[in-house]
């Protein structure tokens, strides 16, 4: 394998020990592990990687500021290795009270394996998305509805301010800026709507099924990026750079 340069998108090398790594050509995110930070790492060699938050990646001949959160790839290669049982033989949940502590971090993997990677737009709003991601994981699920709805807020707010919009204009006059002005598909601005609805139900102590309702909102969330936000809608990764396509969904250039 050649040298990996820094800021590249790395992957694991089939059939090598955890960490190998070579630089990643494809369009599918769940491939992906890290981003190298190293100007150059030796063959074969993680050297230093970053999978989670803002972050520079390659793109073309320069670089870019991306948000990114590759730890569900992590997960879901650790559990597929994963070989020693659970702890002492465990294979339920323990009664009220009990901690086990591998139980829970298996917990934790398990639905870590649930969400997807993320390589997207930086903005504001990646902090308030990357907690929804994490009080998910860590098993708060009313706190997650809640984050969705607040990191929903977010996007439209900074998406409205260009064209007037401010911190005193309630949600339905900035979602009628976002219409009006076509900065959001219309598809999207309903799952605005539809998020807003469930998170004010958790706002005032009605939600009544947290668990399947912050599945639900995170799914609604990463719908929205992929239609909104996400860098893989206009580009696609060669030897661990991102090149733009062109609208025939060829790279540009080649």
């Amino acid at each position: 394998m050649p040298p990996i340069e820094g800021y590249s998108l790395v992957c694991q090398v089939p059939g090598e020990s955890t960490g190998t790594v070579r630089a990643y050509t494809g369009t599918d995110l769940r491939q992906v592990l890290a981003v190298s930070l190293g100007p150059t790492m030796p063959e074969g060699h993680y050297g230093w990687m970053q999978q989670t938050g803002e972050l520079q990646v390659r793109v073309g001949d320069a670089t870019q500021v991306a948000f990114a959160d590759f730890g569900p790839n992590w997960a879901r290669l650790q559990k597929a290795t994963r070989s020693a049982p659970l702890s002492n033989g465990a294979t339920s949940t323990p009664p009220p009270g009990v901690l086990d502590e591998k139980l829970i971090a298996k917990m934790k993997t398990d639905r870590l394996t649930l969400l997807p990677p993320l390589l997207m737009e930086f903005g504001a709003y990646c902090t308030l998305l990357r907690e929804a991601r994490d009080v998910f994981v860590d098993g708060h699920f009313c706190a997650c509805v809640a984050m969705c709805g607040i990191s929903f807020e977010r996007f439209q707010r900074d998406k409205a301010r260009p064209f007037g919009a401010n911190d005193r204009h309630k949600m339905p006059t900035i979602r009628r800026t976002l219409r009006t002005n076509k900065v959001l598909a219309p598809g999207s601005l309903a799952l605005c709507e539809k998020m807003a609805n469930l998170r004010n139900q958790y706002a005032h102590g009605h939600g009544q099924h947290s668990e399947a309702d912050a599945v639900r909102a995170l799914e609604w969330m990463h719908r929205f990026i992929d239609d909104e936000t996400t860098l893989m809608r206009d580009y696609e990764i060669v030897n661990g750079i991102l090149h733009r396509r062109d609208g025939t969904g060829h790279i540009r250039g080649e």
